[in-house]
């Protein structure tokens, strides 16, 4: 699970690489272009075909954002685009970038997913950082008046899991989803994920070197939220979920390296060198 520098190096030019693709997505976007359109200029941005890129890439606009592995790429253009989530990668030299980003008005989400990569660092243990990211969003579902109770009754409660049933992030490296995230010792015993998250990818302490995805999502998926009993119903503001399910959802994703102290946020930086935070 932990990296070289020169490995580090790999994913961090893969993430720049990334970068120009969001960025020219996000400007096509803004044009009212197609999904299918967007990933031809995601294509295009990075220079790469799609049998070069780690994975299938997702450009989901409105309620398509709540498929959480959308793949359809829509050849008309909406009558109207209300939002925009990407999920695309890159590759260089084999190894992967995988990031995300949402175009939204609200920054709840970028402010919940940059808390959680400031609390990034060796010796954390990211099943307790899965925790923190549902303590987090069941305060956004306050904020924004999306439950009835308080941040603490909605976290208590596990509605959080409705509006974000994956988990945090993953290892990555030569595959995206990289192995090893369950590995508890060098002989290859296994911690399960917990009962409450079981597609949580990565349930060790992590380690300098390591290098994993942090990408917290809200989504409004219908056949979630049709799961939900009374009891929790009636936290639910069901009017202002109605209204909001033709956006889908939200998730923003940064590649973060694993330092002592704290961690290199790859996918900011790449980023911040394109003029763009």
């Amino acid at each position: 699970a932990a990296k070289t520098d020169y490995e580090i190096a790999c994913m961090a030019r893969a993430n720049s690489i990334a970068a120009a693709g969001h960025l020219a997505v996000g400007a096509a976007f803004a044009e009212g272009e197609s999904e299918y359109l967007l990933h031809q200029r995601y294509l295009g941005a990075t220079g790469q075909c799609e049998s070069e890129l780690p994975y299938a890439s997702i450009i989901a606009i409105n309620n398509h954002a709540a498929i959480l592995h959308y793949q359809r790429r829509d050849r008309a253009v909406p009558a109207q685009a209300r939002s925009l989530l990407i999920d695309a990668g890159a590759r260089f030299n084999g190894y992967a970038a995988d990031v995300s980003r949402t175009r939204v008005s609200s920054h709840s989400m970028e402010t919940l997913q940059q808390t959680l990569c400031a609390e990034v660092r060796a010796g954390v243990d990211f099943v307790d950082l899965n925790e923190r990211t549902h303590e987090l969003l069941a305060g956004v579902l306050s904020e924004h008046d999306l439950v009835t109770c308080s941040a603490d009754e909605a976290y208590a409660s596990g509605i959080t899991r409705t509006f974000l049933p994956h988990g945090l992030g993953h290892l990555l490296g030569l595959q995206v989803h990289d192995v090893g995230g369950h590995q508890s010792t060098p002989t290859g015993d296994l911690r399960p994920a917990p009962e409450p998250h079981p597609f949580l990818r990565l349930t060790r302490v992590l380690e300098p070197g390591f290098t994993l995805t942090i990408e917290p999502g809200f989504y409004l998926i219908e056949s979630l939220l049709r799961r939900v009993g009374p009891e929790l119903r009636r936290t639910l503001n069901l009017d202002l979920v109605a209204r909001l399910l033709p956006y889908g959802g939200i998730r923003i994703e940064d590649n973060l390296a694993v330092e002592p102290s704290g961690a290199r946020n790859l996918t900011r930086e790449a980023f911040a060198s394109l003029g763009h935070g």
